[in-house]
């Protein structure tokens, strides 16, 4: 009896054994063939992607009939080509210009947009520009600018004669903080006093006088003077 017992349980070791082969070998099958993933392999995707210089455009006070202009440079920073298929622009007294719809943007190149506040009524006015593409999302520039009643200025300057011997004067003046000066008056002025009806408002001049002898030599400039417009 003990080995009648021995001999059917043999079988069920053998059985087992063999499955447990079969089943490693259709294991094998599956993946035969087949490279296996490199978790460091670099993967390469082309894609463009745009960036622009402002992402607001502040134009401050602008006189009535007159205009301010502002650039906006937008640049490809992805590795494919962008198409900016539209340029909108909403609120009153602006406009856009410079990139015309469906203009290609290579990778690494820009293109400038030019943005112009003519206000037609005081007070503050604001709009967006928006450059539709043919990636994800629009790109928009906030606007924002005031139109002012243009206001007549002027300065009069007027000085001390204090040397002989002089035929006249010449008025100079500076925008840049006395790096350069431009002559204002066409003729020698004979009068010690000379009036500016060219300034605009929000603006600082420098001023300087020199004198013109009886041999038509010119002095050097004056001390100059600075005057702010409001």
């Amino acid at each position: 009896m003990t080995c009648h017992r021995a001999s059917s349980t043999l079988p069920l070791f053998v059985l087992v054994f063999l499955a447990a082969v079969s089943l490693a070998g259709c294991v094998g099958l599956t993946t035969a063939g087949k490279a296996p993933a490199n978790p460091n392999s670099p993967t390469t995707t082309s894609t463009g992607s745009l960036a622009i210089s402002a992402a607001q455009l502040t134009f401050g006070n602008v006189d009535l009939g007159q205009n301010s202009t502002q650039t906006v440079t937008v640049t490809n920073t992805g590795t494919s080509s962008v198409t900016i298929s539209n340029v909108s622009i909403s609120g009153a007294g602006y406009a856009a210009a410079g990139i015309p719809a469906g203009h290609i943007l290579a990778p690494g190149s820009t293109v400038t947009l030019d943005v112009t506040f003519t206000p037609a009524a005081t007070g503050t006015l604001t709009g967006t520009v928006t450059l539709a593409t043919n990636i994800n999302s629009a790109k928009t520039v906030s606007l924002s600018g005031t139109g002012v009643t243009a206001t007549s200025h002027a300065v009069t300057l007027s000085w001390t004669e204090t040397t002989t011997g002089v035929l006249g004067y010449n008025v100079y003046r500076s925008t840049d903080s006395g790096i350069v000066f431009a002559r204002l008056n066409p003729a020698l002025i004979k009068a010690t006093q000379y009036h500016d009806p060219t300034v605009r408002a929000g603006q600082t001049y420098m001023y300087a006088a020199t004198t013109v002898d009886s041999s038509d030599v010119e002095s050097a400039y004056s001390r100059p003077v600075t005057v702010t417009v409001p």
